[in-house]
């Protein structure tokens, strides 16, 4: 740390795994870990700290400063640094952090707005995107503090950073939780010491300009802290409490629904009056209920070659229930006869099975923009469907997995669906051509996988906005008393 007059833990309650960083002088700093570990906090300090160290050491002297600085639209500092995050909203989180650190009395102009700090001393920090790797071309750079690394594309640092801090012998302060087996884990943490984070041991090359810190959301001690760890733990499906909570590379390999247990999941369901939307339920343990939905949501993919899948499901309070497929290919959306009927097509089919169970909404891929126009044009209530691929796996496996307060998942299948019991084994994670494991599944064998996808993550933001709007109400309603 700095020997000058500021005190970097002055205000600040670190625990033992960030007092290990604050301590270390390596060149280039690695942090992987969990969630609310405390490493963007710890990162902003040891950012600041290597600043305040270069000062000290009178790096960037001499230095011959510009005559009218608020003139010049991009004057040369002594020492230039950057903040890099995944995209602006998360670089205003170090924005944030640093806010805590840095005294006034050093800054010379902070403007959020224009994403940079001048501090006094002509040294300059900015605050930068790397949703763009393009755009991070710059002057050699003094040091750099990288958040949320494994989120960025593999160039941002072996197509610029990199290059950018050569011209000045330049530091790094990494500051990430694991996102698979990536460059991140490649290129960057195999340079240090072994970390237990899931790597091979014998890989890793000991460089002594690359120190690497290990710590686990547990390893943060705050009460209130470990509260939300402990449900996260109880809630989150294995994969992603792995890699979230205990920061471990290797967890997104195989199956993408590992929860799924044909013992557990499947069910057999009888409709006893489909008026009432009320059916007659056996689980897997013999036990038989009589279940009522509440409404029916349906999942829609496209496809010719590759079948098209409508998927219908009925949803409680609670608990979801995939009750019928139609899976089929090559066949036309929209065919017409001379009189204006519906000859057999997916349109006829997907109408009768819209009259047997009346889906609120259907959500759909939503590149099908032709195909969700016509389907709409003939009455099914088809809405394009945000199908983000990463957040919508990790939704649908806490709706598998087995919670410790019920001993029940969210989520069931009726025994008689073939395909989607079919694809929800076959669909796996791609794996690297070294063998490593990616957090992205094979595009094959998930055609119903894509359609429950769509269906319950949609619903699942859309049930939770309604929530939010009838509190508000209640809210509103409250305070006319």
């Amino acid at each position: 740390m700095t020997s000058l007059a500021i005190d970097p833990f002055e205000g600040w309650n670190p625990h033992a795994k960030q007092i290990e960083v604050m301590e270390s002088t390596a060149r280039n700093v690695v942090m992987n870990c969990g969630r609310r570990g405390g490493k963007t906090n710890v990162g902003a300090r040891k950012f600041f700290d290597n600043i305040l160290a270069d000062i000290e050491s009178g790096k960037g002297l001499p230095y011959k400063p510009p005559k009218n600085r608020k003139k010049i639209k991009k004057p040369k500092a002594r020492l230039e640094y950057w903040c890099v995050a995944p995209d602006y909203n998360m670089s205003e989180i170090q924005q944030e952090e640093l806010s805590l650190v840095i005294p006034e009395d050093m800054i010379e102009d902070w403007n959020a707005s224009g994403n940079f700090i001048w501090l006094k001393g002509y040294v300059l920090i900015r605050f930068k995107s790397a949703d763009n790797p393009k755009k991070l071309v710059g002057r050699g750079l003094d040091g750099v503090w990288l958040d949320e690394a494994s989120k960025m594309k593999p160039e941002t640092w072996s197509g610029y950073l990199a290059y950018a801090l050569a011209d000045k012998g330049g530091w790094t302060i990494w500051t990430t939780t694991p996102e698979g087996i990536n460059w991140f884990a490649e290129d960057i943490v195999l340079k240090g010491q072994f970390i237990d984070a899931g790597l091979e041991e014998d890989r890793y090359e000991n460089d002594p300009e690359w120190r690497n810190f290990y710590w686990t959301s547990v390893d943060n001690p705050i009460p209130e802290l470990q509260k939300n760890i402990k449900r996260m733990i109880e809630t989150y499906p294995e994969r992603y409490v792995k890699r979230e909570i205990y920061a471990k590379f290797n967890v997104f390999h195989g199956q993408v629904y590992e929860e799924f247990d044909r013992n557990v999941h499947l069910v057999d369901i009888e409709p006893i009056d489909l008026k009432r939307r009320l059916f007659q339920v056996t689980y897997p343990d013999g036990t038989v209920r009589e279940v009522m939905f509440k409404r029916y949501i349906g999942g829609l993919d496209h496809g010719w070659n590759d079948p098209a899948v409508l998927l219908v499901i009925g949803c409680t309070d609670e608990d979801y229930y995939i009750i019928e497929e139609r899976y089929a290919s090559q066949i036309n959306v929209l065919v017409v006869d001379n009189t204006g009927n519906l000859e057999d097509c997916l349109v006829k089919r997907y109408k009768e099975l819209h009259e047997k169970y009346p889906m609120n909404e259907i959500w759909a891929d939503p590149s099908g923009t032709e195909y969700i126009a016509t389907y709409r044009r003939y009455g099914l209530p088809v809405i394009p469907a945000d199908n983000t691929i990463g957040p919508g796996i990790r939704h649908v496996s806490s709706l598998y997995k087995v919670k410790e307060d019920t001993k029940r998942p969210n989520l069931y299948i009726s025994r008689s669906l073939r395909n989607t019991i079919k694809e929800t084994e076959n669909y796996r994670y791609k794996d690297n051509k070294d063998g490593g494991s990616k957090e992205e599944p094979e595009d094959k064998e998930n055609h119903t996988q894509d359609s429950k996808r769509y269906a319950l993550y949609n619903d699942y933001h859309r049930q939770r906005k309604a929530r939010a709007r009838e509190e508000r109400k209640k809210k509103g309603r409250r305070n006319l008393y």
